[in-house]
């Protein structure tokens, strides 16, 4: 409260829908920016807000360490999360669906190296998988990784026989939860004590998507233990094949909620 928002939008009906009272800058938001730190000019360094800043993120590195080396099964998803850090290529480009895909990735999977790229799906599910076949044909000589839910899997697998037939070498990580994991508490909660059956509105059968995808023409690569899923992600990037990398996770781990300052 009280606090004044700027907006930067090359679209004049967004300014201001989301926040009342916002001030509103219409132009490209690169060369917006680039004017605002012309005028604004050399601002003084607040280092104890840095600081601050990056106690923070160690506490919660610290507090989420030992849910990313868990040795439980199912998987527990940080566990996935944390082995992809340590095995994402230097040049590599990841690619994530919406809901829990994007939040699992953009909170427990790390950038390390500058030449490593995030995409993420901004709501539409799905999008994850086929995106990942056009970054491959935009950057042929760059290792493509998506990492999808079974859920969004589900809405375009059919494009495995494209990505066989024209020899497009994504690795897809799925995170097989036989649920759509996001749903999970709140269809639950929704229903509450009432009659009925609410697992018909998020849950799946057990289906191993390394059958469809070797049915497809692709190579697929099956996790079920936490010590698999290294090997896994190593052999799916040297492959000379598009891979699916089917994980099976628990389907009651939640992702990180949002920071919230104290």
């Amino acid at each position: 409260m009280g606090t004044t928002v700027i907006q930067i939008d090359a679209d004049a009906a967004e300014v201001g829908r989301n926040y009342r009272g916002t001030f509103g800058i219409l132009g490209d938001p690169k060369a917006s920016l680039r004017g605002l730190l012309r005028f604004l000019g050399q601002q003084d360094r607040k280092d104890h807000w840095v600081s601050r800043a990056q106690t923070i993120v160690a506490e919660w590195k610290d507090e989420r360490r030992p849910l990313m080396t868990c040795d439980t099964v199912p998987i527990r998803v940080e566990r996935l999360c944390w082995e992809l850090t340590k095995r994402l290529p230097s040049n590599a480009v990841l690619v994530a669906d919406t809901g829990y895909s994007g939040i699992w990735t953009g909170t427990s999977v790390y950038l390390t190296q500058r030449g490593q790229t995030y995409l993420r799906s901004a709501g539409s599910l799905g999008w994850g998988f086929p995106a990942s076949l056009g970054v491959k044909c935009a950057v042929p000589d760059r290792p493509v990784i998506s990492f999808v839910g079974d859920g969004g899997f589900y809405y375009h697998l059919s494009e495995l026989e494209t990505a066989a037939r024209w020899g497009i070498k994504t690795v897809t990580i799925v995170n097989n939860n036989s649920a759509l994991g996001q749903c999970l508490p709140l269809v639950e909660q929704a229903y509450g004590a009432r009659s009925g059956k609410p697992s018909d509105l998020m849950l799946f059968r057990n289906v191993d998507f390394t059958l469809i995808a070797k049915a497809m023409g692709c190579q697929g690569i099956r996790v079920e233990r936490p010590n698999e899923i290294g090997p896994a992600l190593e052999n799916a990037l040297a492959a000379e094949a598009p891979v699916v990398v089917d994980v099976v996770t628990d389907p009651r781990v939640q992702a990180p909620a949002p920071w919230i300052p104290e």
